[in-house]
């Protein structure tokens, strides 16, 4: 079942090419045993249409960074839309963004290449610069460990 999605007033996006295929580029992002290897330390996720998800990151300096959402469309090897909120006010930013979107597109380039397009919108405050670099910074990071997981 699709739903209809609304992209906030402002975003950001992301694309690599992985080295798998689109249908192994997305169990990455909807098998809880995978994601558990790249995507949090801790997942639970109930994977179909209105079915939440809820991750923690537990960080080598001892922060842990906590997010939950809700799915919203599935479409095996093409698309992910899913809620994005912090699980608890962290760092400053609870409050701050509403409506966090996340679309996640696969397209197959080859048999085992794969490009994935991740567009994280939200309403609510801008970001200044500095604020769109930690954002980059962010997502590339949680994007190579990722990539590492495909290859693992």
């Amino acid at each position: 079942m699709t739903q209809t999605t609304r992209e906030g007033t402002h975003s950001f996006q992301i694309v690599r090419t992985v080295k798998a295929s689109a249908e192994e580029a997305y169990a990455a992002w909807t098998d809880p045993v995978l994601m558990r290897r790249w995507f949090g330390t801790v997942v639970e996720a109930d994977v179909r249409v209105g079915g939440q998800y809820r991750v923690e990151n537990h960080e080598a300096d001892g922060q842990i960074y906590k997010h939950k959402g809700e799915y919203r469309v599935l479409e095996p090897g093409r698309r992910i839309v899913m809620t994005f909120t912090f699980d608890g006010d962290q760092s400053g930013y609870a409050g701050l963004y509403s409506d966090e979107i996340i679309t996640i597109q696969f397209r197959s380039l080859a048999p085992q290449l794969t490009e994935v397009t991740l567009i994280n919108s939200w309403n609510g405050k801008g970001m200044n610069d500095e604020e769109k670099q930690r954002l980059d910074e962010g997502w590339g990071d949680w994007f190579d460990r990722y990539e590492r997981a495909l290859r693992d």
